[in-house]
């Protein structure tokens, strides 16, 4: 299984969560963060050749406005 690191933008800990294959980015996803209690979405898409995951919160505009 492939992870990536991500950032929680609620206590700026980074943590690893698992990536989706390359079939199905780019792709933004719900996730509830265990150490926070926090939840966040994790947009995920490639760059480069590797999955990158870029985490924002519920509240927040995100990637797509």
């Amino acid at each position: 299984m492939h992870t990536t690191t991500v950032t929680c933008p609620s206590c700026f800990q980074e943590f690893d969560v698992p990536a989706p294959s390359f079939s199905e980015i780019p792709c933004d996803v719900d996730y509830d963060r265990e150490v926070c209690c926090r939840p966040l979405r994790i947009l995920f898409e490639e760059d480069d050749g590797e999955i990158i995951g870029n985490a924002y919160g519920l509240g927040d505009s995100g990637p797509f406005g």
